[in-house]
């Protein structure tokens, strides 16, 4: 391996030398192609170490003033490059030429319509120059801008044309031809691009292609598509020997997509050229410069974004609140409406029965001075028994807004829950004598319960079974302890039950399974039961029997949970 021993100093204060990373950065080349380059003898550097050289800024001037980084020749270097390869300097050109550009897959970013036009001009000339061949599948304007500058360069297009080295194609005609569901497919690609090279390569001509398809399939936003177009031609250059140059326009493909497509398509890559601004820098130092700059703007943009986007987040999470507090502000307006109505529905009932006895009453007395006691026990029982019912529905719509305000308490203490259901069964048994109520417990079931809320659950589920079961019949309750430090209580009726559709919201506030029937409530006595044992730490269910009714199943922690809290506790609207 031949290396240039050279010391040349700095003048001026510029720089005499540059290592190969910064090096590659001017050619926008890889560190490992200007490797492969300083070891074909194509690129002088003096050695100073291991994999540690120094390439001398007047050899890399050199190198990129005759743009054979990139493979393009200008007009006056294409006499000299077409001589037939022999001894001397001709010979070294053409070799270089060789190595750098005869079966490369680069990629150009172009800011400019007439920057493009010109380098593809460049690239195709030197192939048509030298006897070889080229093809172009541009849009409709590039190929005629080609064209163009190539007539200009004194090249005989038509005599190309003619020889079969010259092929000129609609960039989105010939894409069309093998898309398949909006990606390429590698068997129709090999048959219209493989098979087009084959034939324009005959006689063992050197083919170069200029291909703009990627940059349509990008502008369309199919970046897959694009990436997958790029690797095909990639996978092509493994059995054919072709230049392939393509192109991305920077200025239609901005912010977040160009930089997401940037990193892929290098990668597809063997060399990537910059754009003209920075191809077009006169010195290696102004072009580091450039580097540099781009760096400084390229972190300034980052945290720019991360900024922005920290700010949309910021945005999204205040609009969350917004939404949220609209939703609570009507779900709040809802519940009062609806509140109010069905109270009102409800205690019109027994108000208006509290309010017939007690006329009725009076307008005996104000006829006959006098009532006989059987009607007016039969109405003082009436006028009790309705007057209880409204005390009920106003406990259980007071304790829908404790609920909904997080204000329902639970006062836990010591409890024989044996005890407290045998004592509420019997007040249900005198309130009806068409149902058979029995009871199977333990004689005593100590549990850390709060009593009376308790009660109003067993209550609540022995009022259903009552109310659904018009007829009567059976009503059993068990309780049971279990083996994991739980009791279960079941309330089992053969009444009614639930039509199937309507089970799933049987738990829920102001909700009647048999809503449109002649069974009347205000759909709280469940909702307020599940709130009351999920607070105690249980778990109430509801199992739907195939011999018909309902039965309903309470578990609760047998001692006080440390998760439990303090004695007070109140529900959490927020859960309820």
């Amino acid at each position: 391996m031949n290396y240039a021993n050279t010391t040349a100093q700095p003048e001026s204060g510029e720089r005499a030398y540059y290592n190969v990373s910064e090096a590659a950065a001017l050619l926008g080349v890889s560190r490992m192609s200007l490797w492969r380059w300083i070891r074909a003898g194509h690129l002088p550097a003096a050695r100073l170490g291991h994999r540690t050289v120094r390439i001398e800024r007047g050899d890399l001037e050199e190198l990129l003033t005759k743009g054979r980084a990139v493979g393009f020749h200008a007009k006056r270097d294409r006499q000299a490059d077409a001589e037939p390869v022999g001894p001397g300097a001709h010979a070294d050109e053409r070799a270089s030429q060789v190595e750098l550009g005869r079966c490369e897959h680069f990629v150009q970013f172009y800011e400019t319509d007439a920057f493009l036009a010109s380098s593809v001009a460049d690239f195709i000339g030197a192939a048509l120059d030298a006897g070889e061949a080229g093809i172009v599948v541009a849009t409709p304007a590039h190929r005629e801008a080609i064209e163009r500058r190539l007539a200009a360069d004194g090249l005989d297009l038509a005599a190309a044309r003619a020889a079969g080295r010259f092929v000129s194609l609609d960039a989105a005609t010939t894409l069309a031809t093998f898309m398949a569901e909006g990606l390429p497919d590698a068997r129709r690609f090999r048959s219209v691009i493989g098979s087009l090279i084959q034939r324009i390569a005959a006689g063992g001509r050197h083919v170069r292609v200029f291909g703009e398809m990627v940059a349509l399939l990008a502008l369309e936003g199919n970046h897959l598509a694009a990436i997958r177009l790029e690797a095909l031609w990639n996978d092509l250059q493994t059995t054919q020997a072709f230049a392939l140059f393509c192109a991305y326009p920077m200025a239609k493909l901005r912010g977040g997509a160009l930089a997401e497509l940037v990193g892929n398509v290098c990668a597809e890559h063997s060399r990537v050229v910059p754009a003209e601004s920075y191809a077009t820098l006169p010195t290696p130092d102004e072009r580091l410069r450039a580097i540099a700059v781009l760096q400084q703007k390229a972190e300034s943009l980052a945290a720019e974004i991360a900024e922005r986007e920290r700010a949309e987040e910021r945005l999204r999470a205040a609009l969350a609140a917004e939404q949220a507090a609209r939703t609570a502000a009507e779900e709040a307006l809802r519940f009062r409406d609806e509140f109010l109505s069905i109270a009102a529905h409800e205690l019109k009932t027994p108000l208006a029965a509290i309010l017939g006895q007690a006329q009725l009453v009076l307008r005996r007395f104000n006829l006959e001075a006098e009532v006989e006691p059987e009607r007016l026990r039969r109405s003082l029982e009436t006028i009790a028994r309705q007057s209880d019912r409204v005390a009920r529905l106003l406990a259980h719509l007071f304790d829908v807004s404790r609920i909904q305000a997080g204000k329902l308490t639970i006062d836990r203490k010591p409890t024989n829950l044996s005890a407290l259901i045998e004592q509420t069964v019997a007040a249900a048994r005198a309130q009806s004598d068409r149902h058979v109520i029995t009871l199977e417990a333990p004689r005593s079931t100590e549990v850390w319960i709060d009593p009376l809320r308790f009660e109003q659950v067993l209550t609540n589920l022995l009022d259903n079974a009552i109310k659904y079961s018009p007829v009567g019949g059976p009503i059993e309750i068990v309780l049971a302890p279990r083996a994991d430090a739980q009791v279960e209580l079941t309330v089992r009726d053969r009444g009614l039950g639930i039509p199937p559709e309507r089970r799933g919201q049987i738990f829920d506030r102001f909700y009647q399974a048999h809503g449109d029937s002649h069974v009347s409530g205000l759909g709280l006595g469940l909702y307020i039961s599940r709130q009351i044992v999920e607070q105690h730490g249980g778990e109430i269910r509801a199992e739907f029997p195939a011999d018909g009714g309902t039965r309903f199943i309470v578990r609760l922690p047998t001692e006080r949970a440390e998760a439990a809290g303090d004695p007070s506790e109140a529900v959490n609207p927020a859960v309820a």
